[in-house]
């Protein structure tokens, strides 16, 4: 639900940079769980710990299509 939040809050305030910065913590578990994935689901609540399978293709693609979305 990450990316329907982000490409929401992108559509509401116009602002991306700020929109983007709700992506940053994807950016990071890139390195810290499953390498170069991102896991299925996280949790609502910091410290956001992930769960499910470590490596998840729509997670990649949901994440990956809303920063594109932020940059144009």
């Amino acid at each position: 639900m990450l990316g329907p939040f982000v490409l929401a809050h992108l559509h509401v305030y116009k602002n991306p940079e700020q929109a983007r910065q709700f992506l940053e913590p994807m950016a990071n578990h890139l390195t810290a769980h499953g390498v170069g994935s991102l896991s299925e689901i996280f949790d609502g609540d910091a410290p956001m710990t992930p769960r499910g399978c470590i490596a998840q293709a729509w997670t990649v693609a949901e994440v990956l299509r809303a920063w594109l979305a932020t940059e144009s």
